[in-house]
C-alpha cells in the first residue's frame, strides 16, 4: 500500500545530478518523446494543403487565361463581342496572379482569398461559357472549378459558389434552349433540335452537382483521415511516455513480493502481529498486521536492518513516522504506532488501506474522467495544505504516493510516504545536497538541488494532474538527465493538444501549476484545485487566464526556455 521506493528514486537521481547541472539549454532532438502534435497541428497541416492546392490552381488559371487571350484575335466574332470575353479573361488572370502571390506565404492565405477567387471565377464563367458556346465543351471548365472549390475548407462558400455557378449555367442554357437569348457562341448548336438541348440543359447541371458532391466527400474523407492519423500518433506518443514511466517502476515491481512470507512474518511489532509481506522497497518491507486484542488490521513498515545502520535512512524513516503521526487529516495516511522490533529494527504501524494507488489506475485506464480528477485534486489539496500549514513539504508527490480508499462514501484519496519530506525553513536536510524526488514529477528547484518550500509540492501536484488528464506524464524521456533537463528548462506539450475537447482554461491552470519559478505558481494546493474545478466548469477567473497568458508568452508549451 505505501510506497517504499523513494530512496531508490533518490539514488537514481543522485547519480545523474552532476551531469544534469552541466546540461546546456538546448532543444529536444527531433522525434523525441514530448513532441506530439495536437488538433492545432492537424489544422495547420490541412491549411498548408489548401494553400498548396490554391497556389497550383491559380497558376493553372493564369496559364489557361493567357493562352485563351493569345488565341482571342483569331477567334470568330465582332470586336464588340470579343471585348467582354477578353475583359473577363483579364480580370480572372489578374485575380489568379493576386492569389498566387498571396499563397507564396501560408500566413497571408485567408478565407477571404478563397472567397474572392471562387466568386470571381463563378461570375466570369457565365461570360466564358456564353462566348464559347452554351452547348460546346466549355462547361468542362466549370467542372474543373466545381471540383476545386468543392474541396475547400470554407464549407459554406465551398457549397454556395459551385451551386451558384451550376444554377447560372442552368438558367443560361434554359434561356438559349427557349430562344429567349440568341446562341452567339463560337461553337453553336445550330443543328440540334429542342430535345437534345433540353437534355444538355438538364444533364450538365446534374453532372456538375454530382461533381460537387464527390468533392465534398473527398474533403470530409481527407479531414477524417488527418484526424485519425493525429489520434493514432497521439496514442502512440502516450503509450511511449507511459512505457518510459513504466520502465522507471520495473525495479520496484520486481521487488514487490506481495503475498509472500517474510523474515518477520509471525513476529510482533509492538502490539501488532505481523503476517504476509504486502510490499517491498529500497528501505524495507511492509507487512499486513493484526492487533490481537482489538482485531484491528494495520500495515507495518519495517526498515531493513542494514538500512537501519545508515544514519540518513534511519533519520528519514523516523521522520516519516513523526510527521505522519502529527497530521490527523483524512487525506493523509494515519500512523498508529512507531517503535523498534527487538530494539533493532524500526517500524511504523499505519492504517491498512484497501484499494489502489493512482499509478495503477492510470496504467489500467490511461486517464481519469474529469469529475474524478476534480475529486482527486480537492482531496489531495486538503491533505497537502494541512501538511504545509504544519510546515511540512512532501517533496515526492507522484501517482504511486496517492492512494484511493473506496471503503468510505465516494472514496477517499490519501497521501502516502512522507519519507523524503522536509520542514519549511529548516537549516538542515536529511538528504544533504542530493537531488530528492522522482524525476518526472519533481520541481525545477529540486532538480537543481536548491532550497524548496511548499510550492515544490504545488508543481508536483500539477504534474500529477497533467498525467491524470492527458494520459501521459508531462516530463518523460529515455534517461534521467533528459527528464531533469526538461523539468528545469522545458514546458511539456500543451494539454489541449493531447486531449480533444479539453477546455482551454485547463491549459491556463496547468501552465501556472507547472511554472518554472516558484513565485509564478499557485500559492497553495487548494488554490490550484479550486482553479482546476473552475476551469472544467468554464468559470475560471479572468485574472488567472491573464496570468497564464503571461507565463506561456515567456515559456511556451513544448519549447525550451532559460529560467
Amino acid at each position: 500500500m505505501a510506497d517504499l521506493d523513494s530512496d531508490s528514486d533518490t539514488s537514481t537521481v543522485d547519480r545523474a545530478t552532476e551531469a544534469t547541472r552541466a546540461l546546456p539549454v538546448r532543444p529536444r532532438r527531433p522525434g523525441a518523446t514530448g513532441t506530439a502534435p495536437g488538433p492545432a497541428i492537424v489544422d495547420a497541416a490541412l491549411h498548408a494543403e489548401e494553400v498548396a492546392r490554391m497556389r497550383g490552381w491559380a497558376l493553372a488559371v493564369m496559364l489557361l487565361t493567357t493562352s485563351a487571350l493569345a488565341f482571342l484575335p483569331g477567334l470568330p466574332g465582332t470586336l464588340a463581342r470579343k471585348a467582354p470575353f477578353g475583359a473577363a479573361l483579364a480580370i480572372l488572370c489578374t485575380i489568379a496572379l493576386w492569389v498566387w502571390l498571396r499563397c507564396r506565404d501560408e500566413k497571408r492565405y485567408t478565407p477571404l482569398v478563397f472567397r474572392v477567387f471562387g466568386w470571381a471565377a463563378a461570375v466570369v464563367s457565365f461570360e466564358l461559357v456564353y462566348f464559347l458556346g452554351v452547348f460546346s465543351p466549355a462547361p468542362v471548365v466549370i467542372t474543373l472549378g466545381v471540383t476545386f472549390i468543392g474541396l475547400g475548407r470554407d464549407r459554406r462558400h465551398a457549397l454556395a459558389i459551385p451551386i451558384f455557378a451550376v444554377a447560372g449555367y442552368a438558367v443560361l442554357a434554359g434561356l438559349v434552349t427557349a430562344g429567349a437569348i440568341a446562341d452567339e457562341g463560337v461553337i453553336r448548336a445550330t443543328n440540334l433540335t429542342t430535345m437534345p438541348k433540353v437534355f444538355g440543359a438538364v444533364m450538365v447541371p446534374v453532372v456538375l452537382l454530382m461533381t460537387l458532391g464527390l468533392a465534398r466527400l473527398a474533403r470530409r474523407t481527407l479531414e477524417a483521415a488527418a484526424h485519425r492519423s493525429h489520434q493514432a500518433l497521439r496514442l502512440a506518443n502516450q503509450r511511449e511516455a507511459q512505457l518510459a514511466e513504466a520502465h522507471q517502476e520495473v525495479e520496484a515491481a520486481l521487488r514487490a513480493g506481495q503475498g509472500q512470507e517474510g523474515r518477520w512474518t509471525g513476529a510482533r511489532a509492538g502490539a501488532w502481529e505481523l503476517a504476509e509481506v504486502i510490499g517491498r522497497g529500497a528501505m524495507g518491507e511492509i507487512y499486513a498486521a493484526r492487533h490481537p486484542t482489538s482485531g484491528d488490521h494495520a500495515a507495518v513498515k519495517l526498515l531493513r536492518e542494514d538500512a537501519a545502520l545508515e544514519e540518513r535512512m534511519l533519520e528519514r524513516f523516523v521522520r516519516e513516522g513523526e510527521i505522519t503521526s502529527s497530521l490527523d487529516v483524512p487525506n493523509i495516511v494515519r500512523v498508529y504506532e512507531t517503535g523498534r522490533i527487538d530494539d533493532r529494527v524500526p517500524y511504523l504501524a499505519m492504517e491498512l488501506l484497501t484499494g489502489e494507488d493512482l499509478a495503477r489506475m492510470l496504467r489500467r485506464d490511461r486517464v481519469l474522467d474529469r469529475r474524478a480528477v476534480v475529486d482527486l485534486a480537492v482531496q489531495v489539496a486538503r491533505g497537502l495544505d494541512a501538511a504545509h500549514a504544519a510546515g511540512i513539504v512532501h517533496r515526492d508527490l507522484k501517482p504511486q504516493n496517492l492512494f484511493f480508499e473506496p471503503s468510505t462514501r465516494g472514496g477517499t484519496w490519501k497521501i502516502l510516504d512522507f519519507g523524503v519530506s522536509t520542514l519549511i525553513g529548516s537549516t538542515g536536510t536529511l538528504t544533504q545536497a542530493a537531488v530528492v524526488g522522482t524525476p518526472g514529477y519533481m520541481s525545477p528547484e529540486q532538480a537543481r538541488s536548491q532550497p524548496v518550500d511548499h510550492r515544490c509540492d504545488v508543481f508536483s501536484f500539477g504534474a500529477v494532474l497533467y498525467r491524470a488528464l492527458t494520459g501521459r506524464p508531462p516530463f518523460a524521456g529515455s534517461d534521467t538527465p533528459q527528464i531533469l533537463f526538461d523539468v528545469v528548462y522545458r514546458m511539456p506539450v500543451r494539454p489541449g493538444e493531447l486531449v480533444d475537447g479539453l477546455p482551454g482554461d485547463v491549459d491556463a491552470v496547468l501552465a501556472i501549476a507547472l511554472a518554472k519559478r516558484p513565485a509564478d505558481r499557485f500559492s497553495s494546493a487548494g488554490e490550484l484545485a479550486s482553479a482546476l474545478a473552475a476551469a472544467l466548469e468554464g468559470a475560471l477567473a479572468r485574472s488567472v487566464r491573464l496570468r497564464a497568458e503571461e507565463l506561456v508568452a515567456r515559456h511556451p508549451w513544448g519549447r525550451s526556455a532559460a529560467t
